[in-house]
């Protein structure tokens, strides 16, 4: 057995550097801990956000535009009627029959409730 040349060292160590880098960056990296404040209590999950949009909004306005009827949603907070408001003057753009949808808030609103129809009942 003869030992390596200094050549084959450098290659050696060079792909062992390579790989380490590699797994390293292929890790999940830790995210630092933000502090539960008033600034944690306005962040809006994303995904929560878009699962009550498509729950919710969608088939409001696909009812408003098949059946022609005013629709109320419900949604939890302030600015999640905000968001959905935004959306809905979007939408508006394209579909004229998204102005039947209104957003209210409804502190009590669970994931479960549907839409309700316009004339309360």
């Amino acid at each position: 057995m003869h030992p390596f040349t200094q050549r084959q060292q450098r290659l050696q160590a060079a792909v062992k550097h390579g790989w380490i880098s590699f797994i390293q960056a292929a890790r999940p990296h830790r995210r630092k801990r933000r502090r539960r404040g008033a600034a944690a209590a306005d962040a809006v999950d994303p995904v929560a956000l878009t699962m009550m949009a498509v729950n919710r909004l969608g088939p409001a306005t696909l009812r408003t535009a098949t059946n022609g009827k005013a629709l109320t949603v419900a949604v939890p907070d302030a600015r999640t009627a905000e968001i959905f408001r935004a959306a809905l003057t979007e939408m508006q753009k394209t579909r004229r029959t998204d102005r039947l949808v209104a957003i209210v808030v409804n502190a009590e609103a669970g994931l479960g409730q549907r839409a309700q129809d316009g004339r309360g009942a």
